[in-house]
């Protein structure tokens, strides 16, 4: 069976027998990770492996199923300090495995923004003559905001209201909202941080939305959010398994999300007229593969993605330089630090 895995030091699959146990699977992710001491979540809202389900296989727990959360152990330790609830019963879903990087220091958030304008005026697209219609890549403004908006556009017209533009603040409001209302379900377990400094920082536009956020929405909206990662090609389904009845499509470069459109007119430019859900079943999977033979044309002819293990950090607190954000990870956890900024490289 293969197990799916994101980590600070990124994303990853484990190739493991079938009647692999939970105490292989650690292993197996201590060794892959290089980290000795781990704690695994799954699930959502995520919640910890522990010792006595070492000898339990890890089909019976349907981790196979899963897109396990690994983080360092310092990290577990002091959210155990909080004392805090145990976590609810979590729903079925899958999130993005990049979209952890919310916590990047705004130093690093750039690198993707010089793209960003240029894939937009190449108008990247796919014919689907499956409908006799065209998929479109509808690039979202680099202002933090970027998940918000590209899904707020999906969402248009789906509720009728004072607000069916579903702007930016107003899902921002929203998931601060959900958080508040339900409070045993997000401690500061799963926020990584007591909830009311959490939905401070949410309301803030130049805080970056991610998996906690898609997936409220998801909830609230009773809609599948497609993620397809721009590198990978993998398809990650917020909100599967639930039994919503409509999906949207986004993309995601690692840095950054945009949204995916079908349109019936060549060239057409206003996104009023786009379609952006679809049924949620068999009916609309071309549209998925569709959308991957998009993301495969971004990363081979427009290298439309950010690989975060190869930028050069240098801690503005301490003077410490590292490279990747398997480092940036390790050096923050270990100091504390947060003020980071890039090392561009100034070469010809």
């Amino acid at each position: 069976m293969k197990i799916r895995f994101k980590s600070p030091s990124g994303g990853g699959t484990l190739e493991l027998d079938d009647a692999s146990t939970v105490d292989q699977l650690l292993e197996s992710i201590r060794s892959s990770t290089g980290f000795a001491d781990v704690t695994v979540k799954y699930g959502w809202p995520p919640k910890a492996l522990t010792a006595d389900q070492a000898q339990l296989s890890a089909q019976s727990l349907g981790l196979h199923r899963e897109n396990l959360t690994v983080v360092l152990k310092e990290d577990a330790s002091a959210a155990v300090a909080h004392n805090t609830p145990p976590v609810p019963e979590p729903a079925a879903t899958t999130t993005p495995p990049a979209a952890a990087l919310s916590g990047l220091p705004s130093s690093l958030r750039g690198r993707e923004k010089s793209k960003g304008q240029g894939i937009k005026d190449q108008n990247i697209s796919v014919a689907m003559p499956e409908a006799s219609s065209t998929l479109v890549l509808r690039v979202m403004p680099d202002d933090n905001s970027c998940l918000f908006t590209a899904v707020g556009g999906a969402l248009r017209g789906l509720r009728s209201g004072p607000d069916e533009s579903f702007t930016a603040d107003s899902l921002r409001r929203l998931v601060v909202e959900h958080i508040r209302a339900n409070p045993e379900k997000y401690s500061a377990v799963i926020l990584g941080k007591q909830p009311e400094s959490y939905c401070a920082n949410m309301l803030r536009p130049d805080t970056w939305g991610g998996e906690i956020e898609l997936a409220i929405i998801s909830e609230v909206f009773q809609l599948e959010i497609c993620v397809i990662d721009v590198k990978t090609g993998t398809v990650y389904r917020v909100g599967d398994g639930n039994g919503y009845p409509l999906r949207c499509v986004l993309v995601y470069s690692n840095v950054h999300y945009d949204r995916v459109a079908e349109i019936f007119v060549d060239g057409q430019e206003i996104m009023e007229f786009d379609v952006t859900r679809w049924a949620a079943d068999e009916s609309s999977e071309y549209i998925i593969a569709r959308a991957q033979e998009m993301c495969r044309k971004l990363k081979e002819e427009h290298h439309y993605y950010t690989d975060t293990s190869d930028f050069v950090i240098m801690c503005n607190e301490c003077g410490w330089i590292g490279q990747g954000q398997k480092a940036l990870a390790k050096h923050s956890l270990t100091t504390g630090h947060s003020d980071i900024s890039e090392i561009k490289d100034t070469g010809a």
